[in-house]
């Protein structure tokens, strides 16, 4: 079993976008996969099965009202999700460490943990649980940036940073590749395209490699998917050049 924590330090980076995909594209290559919303605060994963109110969510798992098969949902792509509650409900009362206590029941060959954005405790619980980190961000200087913050977390809990996938690329002004990987000393491993599939697909209630699965998009997030089932190890980078190690401390990013 492979706990993979998908994070980001900033909002909107499309880091759910990224997880749910994610795993639908690992469960078409065949491969048992479980997708937990593990964003209390602002869960979207259950919009993907097209009912934001289930029954039976996280919440109420970590609450010991329901075990946590019970809150387990099959995507038609075979893939399966646990939601978390959008209520606010009792939401002071439970405490996102106590999944722990609960994964070992889940037998899937990957575990994908969709954190919440930022660096505070709720976001850095799933980094803590995990074995591997997904780093997602945007190819901006700002996003990136904020990227450096979910890495150093990464590192201050000694997890395996399994590569960053940069989301919404594609524009003339975007950082470059090298740079990016230079910044966040770690290989870039996804190259998500911007692509309008992906908003109607939400639209649909559904993963964009489901319903659009010839999108770019799509296709960019099976190769994701791809490089998970068959490299078990990331590849190592070049040793970062000196000027990129100015570059770092001039913008603050050391």
């Amino acid at each position: 079993m492979v706990l993979v924590s998908v994070s980001s330090s900033k909002g909107g980076s499309g880091k759910s976008t990224t997880s749910i995909n994610l795993g639908v594209a690992l469960a078409q290559l065949g491969k048992d996969v479980t997708v937990i919303d593990a964003n209390l605060s602002t869960p979207n994963l259950s919009m993907y099965l097209g009912a934001p109110n289930l029954p039976i969510t996280l919440q109420h798992v970590l609450q010991g009202q329901a075990h946590i098969h019970e809150a387990t949902y099959q995507h038609a792509s075979g893939a399966k999700i646990i939601p978390a509650s959008i209520s606010m409900r009792n939401f002071d009362d439970i405490n996102l460490y106590d999944l722990r206590n609960h994964l070992p029941h889940i037998k899937s060959e990957f575990i994908i943990l969709d954190g919440a954005a930022g660096i505070d405790a709720e976001a850095q619980a799933p980094i803590q649980m995990s074995d591997q980190v997904l780093v997602v961000a945007s190819p901006e200087l700002p996003s990136v940036a904020d990227a450096l913050k979910t890495v150093r977390i990464a590192q201050h809990h000694a997890k395996h940073i399994r590569g960053i996938v940069l989301t919404r690329t594609g524009h003339h002004a975007d950082l470059k590749i090298k740079n990016v990987e230079t910044i966040l000393e770690h290989p870039v491993i996804g190259i998500i395209p911007e692509d309008s599939h992906i908003k109607d697909a939400l639209v649909k209630r559904e993963p964009v490699v489901h319903v659009f699965p010839n999108a770019p998009s799509a296709i960019a997030y099976r190769k994701l998917a791809t490089y998970f089932a068959g490299h078990p190890e990331f590849f190592a980078t070049e040793e970062i050049p000196k000027a990129y190690k100015v570059m770092k401390w001039l913008i603050g990013l050391r």
